[in-house]
């Protein structure tokens, strides 16, 4: 069965999580790797679980636009 919860809801964007965002964002920009596989970056750097870095990186993912507006991300 399909849920009605939008991706935004099944992925609100958590405060405790900001360094988690500004590390992809700064990753993105460097050009180094597909983003869809940079979940091995965060599990390097900050000693998280492959599960924990995939739900960190499909939150930063789902929630991106909301993001870069918020820290003044620009493309």
């Amino acid at each position: 069965m399909f849920s009605n919860i939008s991706k935004e809801e099944q992925y609100p964007i958590r405060e405790d999580w900001e360094e988690y965002y500004k590390f992809l964002e700064a990753l993105r920009r460097t050009g180094v790797c597909n983003m869809w596989g940079a979940s091995i970056y965060i599990t390097e750097a900050f000693h998280v679980s492959d599960k924990d870095a995939q739900n960190i990186l499909c939150n930063w993912i789902t929630n991106y636009n909301a993001l870069a507006e918020k820290y003044g991300w620009r493309a």
